[in-house]
């Protein structure tokens, strides 16, 4: 009986685990995006920024090299340092995803950077592909948010800007 109890308790944790939202990827293998969301540009702009959580369940390191986007010509990998006292934002050739470790794609540090960016009437999400150094490309769909938090207005216009969630994102395996 103890370990019918056990079982389902494994179960019962397994069920909530969030593991649907990563389109029935391993969680012990490959590499896993969460938390994922794109802001669309202000108005009269042309560039946005995205923010995730990527996590490599694999047993070697890799490396975020890059990414690309239909709504966007260019999309560059960007985080933020202090120079001489003052924050800048610059590109970077990639990210290093250590062998079981999350990265936080997050304002004020590692993001993705949309240039160009043109968005479809009432388009609520978007197509990101990521390329890795050695895990196979993958491309997610990632939720619009508006500036303040909310789903993307349907003009793809915001005003403000709050946290995310998870809308089918998902990794590679690899």
């Amino acid at each position: 009986m103890k370990h019918l109890c056990l079982g389902f308790a494994a179960a019962a944790l397994m069920a909530c685990s969030g593991q649907d939202n990563h389109a029935g990827h391993n969680h012990d293998e490959g590499i896993v995006i969460s938390a994922a969301r794109v802001l669309p540009p202000f108005p009269g702009r042309d560039i946005s920024a995205g923010y995730f959580e990527i996590t490599n369940h694999s047993h070697k390191d890799d490396r975020l090299i890059a990414a690309s986007s239909p709504i966007s010509e260019t999309v560059e990998i960007h985080t933020h340092n202090e120079v001489d006292g003052v924050m800048k934002m610059r590109r970077v050739d990639g990210v290093d995803l250590p062998a079981g470790q999350s990265v936080m794609f997050k304002p004020g540090g590692y993001h993705l950077m949309f240039f160009k960016t043109k968005l479809a009437e009432g388009q609520t999400d978007v197509s990101v592909t990521l390329t890795y150094e050695t895990a196979p490309p993958v491309t997610i769909i990632v939720p619009l948010e508006g500036h303040d938090g909310t789903s993307a207005p349907k003009n793809g216009h915001g005003s403000g800007y709050k946290g995310g969630h998870d809308k089918g994102s998902h990794g590679s395996g690899n």
